[in-house]
């Protein structure tokens, strides 16, 4: 399954349903390559069909912010039920991210 979709230095990543250590192993591998074919800067979860996470998608998160970071870009996050979002704002990630709360925001930073 595909999750990774990369445009101009943005890559964006549609988060599943459930995000638990397997699956973000899989989507950070599958990170790591869109990183190495293309110049990335911004990164973009999107996290509108995701209702489970645990702890691994907060490392997932994290791990982009510190590849990005070096190099001046973002990460983003879009979407999320309450759930998530309290998980977020648990971690401690809220400073170093943006939320974006619609899809034109979403889209002013993808395209």
């Amino acid at each position: 399954m595909r999750f990774c979709y990369a445009r101009k230095q943005c890559l964006l990543i549609h988060l599943p349903k459930e995000i638990d250590h397997c699956q973000a192993e899989e989507i950070r591998k599958e990170c790591e390559t869109m990183f190495l074919r293309a110049c990335i800067r911004d990164v973009i979860f999107d996290f509108t069909n995701t209702i489970f996470m645990d702890s691994s998608g907060i490392g997932l998160i994290l791990g982009r912010i510190r590849q990005v970071s070096p190099l001046g870009g973002k990460v983003y996050l879009f979407g999320g039920s309450l759930f998530i979002r309290k998980m977020w704002e648990m971690a401690g990630i809220m400073g170093n991210v943006t939320v974006l709360e619609t899809m034109e925001e979403m889209k002013e930073v993808y395209e």
